[in-house]
């Protein structure tokens, strides 16, 4: 026979993820909020440890808390997502030129959001199979890597790695050996030192486990939610050579990446993801479907 009511610890589980979305959830600033001990939740229910138990194994499962032995019980802070529209440079969008204002040719943010990156750290390594295949490269040739952590309202938001054959810095564009910014943007720098015009990119999208730095940077932890997505951005000039690579890495629990093709109303391209009030986004997937397919 079918149960009649939830059983005891799926009720104190959602009376704790009801406290938590109500004020037991992190601070902005990083600060985490410690759930009561099991003693106290116990005495606090009228429950059996086993039930207090089961009730926290379900929150942790969900990714809105983790416990660590000896520490206690944390509450997983979610912060608000921010769309990203990944289209920017062909719609004008763009709000900058200089590589530190990274978003320019690669994403758009829309405003009244602050990001901030880290200083640019430049490596010479060679290059893995998978980035020679994507820049037409021989196997076991040498590459730039220009790296860079982003902040959005100084809260780590995006890993982004740009990869360069090291002979476009020994044949004439030695700036991307530099640690710093350039001005014009590294695409812009090339084009004007080396002849490379970007008139195309293509875009590779996947989901997968963060690894280790990964799940430090953007604090994640293991549950469904704490996934990644890595966009691989691959430009190429009017002669159809791959010049530049970009790997972006966003953690799943704070990014909406949006593309945009056509003519699409201004509003749509300039707020993505903010429909008119009257007009709220779905909630739910539609019967047999997903929202927005």
């Amino acid at each position: 026979m079918a149960r009649a009511t939830p059983p005891r610890w799926r009720d104190i589980a959602d009376d704790l993820l009801r406290r938590i979305e109500t004020g037991d959830q992190a601070e902005p600033s990083g600060a985490r909020r410690q759930l009561p001990s099991e003693k106290e939740l116990e005495q606090h229910y009228g429950a059996s440890r086993n039930t207090i138990r089961d009730a926290l194994a379900w929150l942790a499962n969900q990714g809105r808390v983790v416990s660590e032995q000896g520490k206690g019980t944390f509450v997983v802070y979610r912060p608000s997502t921010v769309d990203i529209t990944m289209s920017a440079m062909p719609l004008g969008l763009a709000p900058g030129s200089g590589e530190g204002e990274w978003y320019n040719r690669d994403a758009f943010i829309p405003a009244g959001q602050d990001v901030t990156v880290s200083p640019v750290k430049v490596e010479i390594q060679q290059g893995t199979q998978l980035i020679a295949w994507y820049l037409q490269a021989e196997h076991g040739e040498t590459f730039v890597s220009r790296h860079q952590e982003i902040f959005v309202d100084e809260r780590p938001w995006a890993l982004q790695t740009s990869f360069y054959p090291l002979r476009f810095a020994t044949g004439g564009a030695p700036r991307l050996l530099e640690p710093t910014d350039i001005p014009q943007g590294a695409v812009g720098y090339l084009g004007e030192t080396l002849g490379y015009r970007e008139v195309g990119f293509h875009d590779e999208i996947r989901a997968r486990v963060p690894d280790g730095n990964e799940k430090r940077f953007f604090s994640l932890g293991d549950s469904a939610a704490d996934v990644v997505f890595e966009t691989i951005r691959t430009a190429y000039s009017a002669e159809g050579d791959a010049f530049r690579l970009t790997v972006t890495v966003w953690p799943g629990d704070r990014a909406r990446l949006h593309y945009n093709d056509g003519k699409v109303p201004e509003q749509v391209m300039r707020a993505p993801g903010q429909p008119p009030a009257e007009n709220p986004p779905p909630q739910e997937a539609p019967e047999g479907g997903q929202p927005g397919s």
